[in-house]
């Protein structure tokens, strides 16, 4: 059995079906709750 081509197709239909979840990349500051930085790409914005 070929895994990485199941593995790839069952991540595909996760995204054909818009289910594959993506998480933002957030960075918190102990005491400053809610307050976060995003990062996108290695980078604070």
């Amino acid at each position: 059995m070929n895994y990485q081509r199941f593995f790839e197709d069952a991540i595909d239909q996760l995204h054909a079906e818009r289910r594959y979840r993506v998480f933002a990349d957030l960075e918190r500051i102990a005491g400053k709750f809610p307050r976060a930085i995003w990062r996108s790409n290695g980078r604070a914005e």
